[in-house]
């Protein structure tokens, strides 16, 4: 036999033996369980739990915003007009509402302002049913949307809670964009 060709049949035999060696090995990794364990699919029970936890979360973090927001009170030196207030009657609303936690009045009062003009209005979370048949001395802040907004000079205008229910509102974006997150992703995976 020439050189040449046993060169090549040795080269072919060492070929077919690695092949042989390959193929045992793959079927060996075949045979034996993955080495990393696969993830779970999450349960619907599970994910629906997390997102009732996370709603309820962010909506405690935002009531608790409006509420501290409420409670802080309007400064009178921010008033156009000031003037008296004659407290008619009250309805209580509450424990939870727009206005955030706990419970507020909307009171019916006539107003006589110091330019000489007097009108009646509800207005709410200003003054409580002890003020009822109570001349108390109010200033005028303006509107905002349908409600007229007043500041009351008896009570002490309290900026840094205001504040406090900024930092939890913006604090009640966290779990907001989570369940965005979670909503989008879960569309994503229907497709």
């Amino acid at each position: 036999m020439d050189p040449q060709n046993d060169r090549i049949t040795d080269r072919l035999a060492q070929i077919r033996a690695r092949e042989a060696e390959l193929d045992a090995e793959e079927a060996r990794a075949a045979a034996a369980p993955p080495p990393v364990v696969e993830r779970r699919e999450g349960s619907t029970l599970r994910s629906a739990l997390f997102m009732i936890v996370t709603v309820v979360i962010a909506l405690a973090l935002t009531g608790s915003a409006v509420t501290l927001s409420r409670l802080a009170g309007r400064s009178m030196d921010d008033t156009t007009r000031t003037g008296k207030a004659t407290v008619l009657s009250c309805v209580q609303h509450g424990p939870i509402s727009t206005k955030g936690f706990g419970y507020w009045d909307a009171c019916t009062a006539s107003f006589d302002w110091n330019d000489g003009q007097q009108t009646r209005m509800t207005v709410s979370a200003v003054f409580t049913s002890d003020d009822i048949g109570k001349v108390i001395e109010v200033g005028d802040a303006g509107r905002y949307r349908q409600s007229q907004q007043l500041a009351r000079a008896d009570d002490d205008y309290r900026p840094w809670l205001r504040w406090i229910g900024y930092g939890l509102g913006f604090l009640a974006l966290v779990p907001v964009f989570l369940i965005v997150m979670i909503v989008r992703a879960s569309f994503r995976r229907k497709r």
